[in-house]
């Protein structure tokens, strides 16, 4: 980017943030939204924080969407798609005259190139510096992609997947400018061009993101309203707050849930609140000697309080997790909790295990607040205090996000807390991630617990293949009667989706997957 470019696009910023203390009923020209922590990587391939995914989701599009609300599937970029009767091709039809931000037509070649460059390591495009971790979790199925003709894509599977439509709808699966990632390379993360109603102008790290308008975007029926959008950095939710009410930003997340009873009453916001498709969870790594025994994890795991814990980390609110995954999810067959509070019981099994306990064993966790843990090192304490008492003594290290995650990433550790927010609103987005060994691959490791199981394998693989629904939960149930036998991670809490706006915000709405759609919101006229 040009240093005059560079220049306009701070003053800009300068502006807009010094023009948000005049009157709110005025509309501004640029949207404010604060969040906890700064964007990793804005490559839709090779992301799987929240931060970025919120910030990607007004830049890029895919195929298809949800739609908003819900997890109905519904048309984006295709205009609409066949499924063969075998389940093992899609069709898609491509919508006519969309362009991504630099001008490059959205062709059936072009679109293509977003998942070639994924499957085949050989591509031009499959960085060296990526993961593609997601590639191999959820689109595994995919043998092969095809331009048949200008608008038309074609995906041929090797066994039915049951879940691949609703996977095509979320951000690994947005489509990127080809001429864009072959201009930039490795540096693509930090230039992605897109066809989304917003487009990248600057990013100043561990500050702010800043979007312009895209006046070009293609939906005629939701054209953005604001002429930028900015992505704010606020680590501190106190601090996050006292900037949406003084109205120097428009938008926040990552709030205290015993903060939402007053702003509900505060006439200057608009709180959003629902259940979130997410889990909080601590995770052993079976490799490591000290968690091999299974009633040794049990243990850890008898110690903590659910109920306790709810409180001083949610305040009483969201829900206490039974099972990996949301309740409801196919598969949940409203089992009790695979462990239950009894300290006694953890101290009694621990004691045999004394030698283990001689040093602090390690819990590793992030700095940053998630939907289901607002303030993790509270919620860390906590745990660390409980197994105080059963004869553990815990050594507690906090990370920034990213730091986090390269560690658990990598299985550098003894215990970890962590999370899971939902992608696609399937089982397998939860299983598949927790407990599939191919999940469990150093470096890109979503499976932290480094668990695997032949049976566990099986179960998780006949399941996405299987298209009867029955069926598919059955072999769910059995995953999970596995996950309550081995116990490599223990969850313990579901937190709610919560965004909080200024009032004069209209169109906003909370998504399911937590994702974070600014494109459609503008700002009441009074």
């Amino acid at each position: 980017m040009l240093p005059n470019r560079t220049l306009v696009l701070i003053a800009a910023l300068v502006l807009a943030l010094a023009g948000c203390k005049q009157r709110t009923t005025e509309a501004p020209s640029t949207f404010i939204f604060a969040h906890g922590s700064d964007v990793q990587t804005l490559d839709p391939a090779d992301i799987d924080d929240g931060e970025s995914v919120n910030t990607l989701a007004q830049i890029m599009e895919g195929l298809v969407r949800f739609r908003s609300g819900t997890f109905e599937i519904e048309p984006s970029l295709a205009e609409s798609w066949t499924v063969a009767p075998d389940g093992l091709t899609y069709t898609f039809r491509l919508r006519e005259g969309v362009r991504f931000h630099d001008g490059t037509p959205l062709d059936a070649e072009a679109a293509r190139y977003s998942f070639a460059r994924q499957m085949d390591a050989n591509h031009p495009a499959h960085l060296a510096e990526a993961n593609f971790q997601y590639w191999n979790y959820l689109y595994q199925d995919i043998a092969s992609v095809e331009a048949t003709d200008s608008r038309t894509l074609v995906f041929r599977l090797s066994k039915p997947n049951a879940s691949i439509l609703a996977s095509l709808a979320i951000f690994p699966a947005w489509l990127v400018s080809p001429n864009a990632l072959a201009a930039h390379g490795a540096n693509f993360q930090r230039h992605p061009v897109g066809t989304g109603p917003y487009k990248f102008a600057s990013w100043t790290p561990n500050q702010a993101l800043v979007l312009e308008r895209n006046d070009d975007y293609w939906d005629k029926s939701a054209p953005p309203q604001f002429e930028r959008i900015v992505m704010k950095v606020v680590p501190e939710n106190t601090v996050r707050l006292l900037e949406l009410r003084a109205g120097r930003v428009h938008g926040i997340d990552g709030l205290q849930p015993a903060e939402l009873n007053a702003l509900r009453g505060d006439p200057a916001l608009r709180v959003h609140a629902e259940p979130g498709m997410n889990v909080g969870y601590i995770a052993w790594q079976m490799e490591n000697p000290k968690f091999a025994e299974a009633e040794v994890r049990r243990a850890f795991a008898m110690a903590i309080n659910l109920e306790e814990l709810q409180q001083v980390a949610l305040d009483g609110a969201g829900t206490i997790a039974r099972l990996p995954m949301p309740p409801g999810f196919l598969g949940d067959t409203d089992q009790p909790r695979a462990v239950e509070y009894n300290p006694d019981e953890a101290r009694r099994i621990l004691a045999k295990y004394a030698d283990r306990w001689k040093e602090p064993v390690t819990l590793h966790v992030m700095s940053a607040p998630r939907p289901y843990l607002p303030e993790p090192v509270k919620g860390a304490s906590f745990i660390r205090a409980s197994l105080a008492k059963v004869g553990v003594n815990v050594e507690i290290i906090a990370k920034d996000f990213k730091t986090h995650l390269d560690i658990t990433r990598d299985g550098t550790f003894e215990m970890a807390i962590l999370g899971w927010i939902g992608d696609n609103g399937d089982t397998d987005n939860f299983l598949s991630i927790f407990l599939g060994s191919w999940a469990a691959v150093k470096g890109a490791a979503t499976n932290i617990s480094f668990y695997k199981d032949a049976e566990m394998d099986r179960l998780l693989l006949a399941a996405r293949a299987e298209v009867d629904t029955a069926k598919r939960a059955d072999l769910y149930g059995h995953a999970l009667e596995l996950w309550r036998r081995d116990l490599p991670l223990f969850p313990f809490l579901h937190g709610d989706n919560i965004a909080v706006m200024r009032r004069e915000v209209t169109g906003f709405k909370l998504q399911g997957t937590g994702e974070l759609r600014l494109g459609p919101i503008g700002w009441a006229q009074e």
